[in-house]
């Protein structure tokens, strides 16, 4: 609503841009003079296809009609008087509006409106018969449209701060011409160039001010509340121009796709309840709804949204792939994300985000992380998780991609994001010790039916050992039976990247010292013997692993294997019982007795006594 051009319904023709899609509205509204005239002012809808929307308004009760008596009246012969009146009419039939949204910052449009004027006079006519003159009432009709179109822009430089400017009545395209003396009641219309500042410097409260360079003005506070899904909006205006001045009290709700508007026009300035032709013709009206005429009014409107295409709320900014891909690792990545996204909540509601991603060739079906709130206007880091099947086996490394999506309320995703992705193959390694188990339980099955048939040769033997020895004497025949046997070749690919599976370096009859450790470790964890790998890590980046392994010996019985208490170590065992425990060096491949005194000497070099485990360059990792 606008007093003389303050508070035009269509302030900036590029208003209706915040339609996201379809708008439907009506507007009721009550004028309260004596009587109250109540009407339906408005039905309204805004449609928008990409950056371009259309508005269009139908307005029945956009009219405003003066009835005035002429100061003359006649008296006819009958003696009866014959009053003179002047009728105007005023209505604006429809409007319509295109606007253009160029970037998030920065739009513009156009408004144009279709009004029509009707002015009817009476004046007094003669007849002559053959023996009278008489004197009638006659009716002068006269009628006029024209199309007023308006122009504008809008600029915003962030979420809270905007600015717009817009003109109107400097095009004016009429239709029909009017006599003298009825031009002198044609609406208003001076040119006119509005500048508008929005603010919103803390959260939920806003305030505006406009300028209107046929000197008027207006200054606007707004609050905005949110409870339970509701959004509410109080707001209060205070508007004064040439002919009023007035506040304008705005209540709004909003639930959904629906909302309700309750707005007052409550003149502070003196108003007219009567005027004469010369006031009409002096000085005029410019808005039809609002004039120094009008009376206090009360306006409803209604409104509902319609999201036949889907209302995004969240987006991606960016997607780090934070971590390499290793098919052997798969539940590594359950604890770990893999990739971590910045997202914006690009809505004016908190909004529950449901991240999930999918790797081609290696997820059949989308993967879900933690779900993430995200407040109004913020953005956030997601973290990404994912999971592989454990069947999943490739030789070598494929380039794939991954697509990544955000969830929220709607049935699809708000935003997906592809990135390139490569996936190592399933001997790729990251050269972690820790990691090594994965190998080691890959190849289980085949490593306990390996050990049985070799063991099967020994029946009498192991039949014969002791029970305390039983584990010792287990793991020296295995060694002794897969060990030498081996070549010792540096990795493939001349780096620590690669690892065989227990059946590769069975096949090969070769590998390095974290092929032989992760071998045997799979044929001794397989038969119920405890292992743990020794990492250690060289000042020059080197790295080597060799094994530990549980002999089941109670310290007291060490002596059974050996009387030397530096050749061994005492260790907790799963159960939490101090074990006997000792050092195998897997590229010592003459022997197990060989390998066993080698890896002793290493161990105590490097972690005891060059304090190695307190120093953290050598750690003893447990298999499982």
């Amino acid at each position: 609503m606008q007093a003389d051009g303050v508070l035009s319904m269509e302030a900036n023709p590029t208003s209706f841009s915040s339609v996201k899609d379809l708008a439907l509205g009506i507007v009721f509204g009550t004028e309260f003079l004596s009587p109250a005239v109540s009407n339906l002012y408005e039905l309204s809808i805004s449609k928008t296809f990409g950056a371009s929307n259309f508005s269009l308004r139908y307005s029945p009760g956009y009219n405003k009609e003066f009835s005035l008596l002429k100061n003359q009246s006649v008296i006819g012969q009958d003696s009866s008087d014959v009053s003179l009146k002047t009728s105007l009419k005023y209505s604006e039939t429809f409007a319509a509006g295109f606007s253009y949204k160029y970037s998030e910052h920065l739009s513009s449009g156009f408004t144009l409106h279709y009004f029509t004027e009707n002015f009817s006079q009476d004046a007094i006519g003669a007849v002559f018969s053959d023996s009278s003159l008489t004197l009638i009432r006659e009716n002068n009709t006269e009628s006029m449209s024209f199309i007023n179109f308006q122009f504008g822009g809008d600029y915003q430089f962030s979420d809270n701060y905007r600015v717009s400017m817009s003109g109107s009545n400097f095009i004016k395209i009429k239709n029909g011409s009017l006599s003298d003396i009825n031009r002198s009641f044609e609406m208003k219309t001076p040119e006119n160039i509005r500048i508008a500042f929005y603010a919103k410097p803390y959260d939920g409260l806003g305030a505006n001010i406009v300028f209107e360079t046929i000197r008027a003005f207006q200054i606007s506070v707004q609050k905005e509340i949110q409870l339970f899904g509701l959004y509410s909006s109080l707001s209060c205006s205070y508007f004064g121009g040439l002919s009023s001045r007035g506040v304008q009290p705005s209540l709004s709700l909003r639930y959904g796709n629906l909302s309700a508007d309750v707005t007052a026009l409550l003149y502070t300035s003196q108003k007219q309840k009567t005027g004469s032709l010369n006031d009409l013709t002096s000085s005029g009206i410019s808005s039809i709804l609002n004039n120094k005429y009008c009376g206090n009014k009360a306006m409803l409107q209604l409104s509902y949204r319609l999201q036949t295409t889907q209302e995004k709320f969240v987006q991606f900014v960016d997607v780090s792939v934070t971590r390499a891909i290793f098919p052997m690792f798969s539940d590594l990545f359950l604890d770990a994300p893999f990739a971590i996204a910045k997202v914006v909540n690009i809505s004016d509601k908190a909004v529950t985000v449901k991240p999930g991603s999918k790797i081609d060739k290696l997820n059949n079906e989308i993967v879900y992380s933690p779900s993430v709130v995200i407040a109004p206007k913020d953005t956030v880091s997601i973290p990404f998780y994912t999971a592989f099947p454990e069947t999943y086996f490739s030789s070598k490394h494929e380039l794939s991609f991954v697509t990544f999506s955000l969830i929220t309320e709607n049935a699809d995703a708000d935003d997906n994001l592809q990135k390139p992705l490569l996936i190592n193959s399933s001997n790729a390694w990251d050269g972690e010790v820790g990691h090594l188990h994965y190998f080691v339980k890959k190849d289980f099955d085949y490593s306990s039916t390996a050990a049985k048939r070799i063991l099967s040769k020994y029946k009498n033997t192991l039949d014969t050992t002791s029970s305390a020895l039983l584990l010792f004497q287990q793991a020296k025949l295995l060694f002794n039976e897969i060990i030498p046997e081996m070549l010792y070749v540096a990795d493939p690919v001349a780096s620590n990247d690669r690892v065989q599976f227990p059946h590769e370096t069975i096949d090969v009859k070769g590998g390095d010292c974290d092929d032989f450790s992760v071998c045997l470790a799979s044929f001794y964890e397989s038969i119920g013997i405890e292992t743990a790998f020794v990492d250690y890590r060289g000042n020059d980046q080197s790295r080597h692993v060799n094994l530990l392994f549980n002999t089941g010996l109670h310290p007291s019985e060490a002596q059974l294997i050996t009387r030397n208490d530096k050749k061994y170590f005492i260790r907790k065992d799963t159960a939490g019982e101090e074990k006997v425990w000792i050092p195998i060096e897997t590229t010592e491949r003459s022997n197990f007795t060989s390998a066993w005194e080698k890896g002793v000497e290493i161990f105590t070099n490097e972690a005891l006594d060059n304090l190695g485990l307190v120093k953290g360059t050598v750690q003893i990792i447990e298999i499982y």
